[in-house]
């Protein structure tokens, strides 16, 4: 029994491993124009980008560490992941194109990752992460939370430090140069 599961699961991996996509598993890009988030954080107002020292140590006040999750239990782990977070309840994003700049980016997006253009594609905001110097969130296997999705979608604000992202995916590899301070950029897997 077991050499016939082996066998079915060598057959499978086989066959699609043969399988040609148009997308790819991960992408960034420039975000187009010079939009502005309108980020307000509760507690301390509108925030300027490229975020400065100052603002960046008053938004961590605020802030609460950034769990993970470790099988069924989420944990917090500074070796692990060293990230400051902010609810959706703790922020607004008061820039009125805001929506019409992400509805578009999820379009762009969608079309990079080979997602059948008939399908309805939509962001819902999930979090606000804050990564200072010394941050990290080392590499893991994330779990799926829904079927049909975009896992990830990042924006990066215009930052004036270095920031890389590094992706892998069933042996291929990105790696992403997510840091300026000209502009704001984004990546989603």
């Amino acid at each position: 029994m077991t050499q016939t599961i082996h066998n079915i699961c060598a057959a499978l991996e086989e066959s699609l491993s043969s399988l040609t996509t148009i997308g790819s598993f991960a992408t960034a890009g420039k975000v187009p124009g010079d939009v502005s988030t309108g980020l307000s954080i509760d507690g301390i107002g509108r925030i300027a980008f490229p975020l400065i020292e100052h603002q960046a140590k008053q938004i961590v006040d605020v802030c609460h560490q950034a769990p993970f999750g470790k099988g069924s239990e989420t944990v917090i782990d500074e070796s692990v992941r060293k990230t400051w977070e902010l609810n959706p309840n703790q922020f607004n994003l008061v820039n009125p194109t805001w929506n019409s700049t992400i509805t578009e980016l999820v379009d762009t997006v969608s079309i990079e990752l080979g997602y059948d253009p008939d399908i309805s594609v939509e962001a819902h905001l999930h979090k606000l992460l804050l990564y200072v110097d010394g941050a990290h969130f080392q590499p893991h296997q994330d779990t799926e939370e829904k079927m049909a999705c975009l896992r990830h979608f990042l924006f990066v604000c215009r930052r004036s430090m270095k920031a890389v992202v590094l992706l892998h995916y069933i042996g291929k590899g990105k790696v992403f140069d997510i840091g300026s301070s000209f502009h704001h950029t984004y990546v989603s897997w």
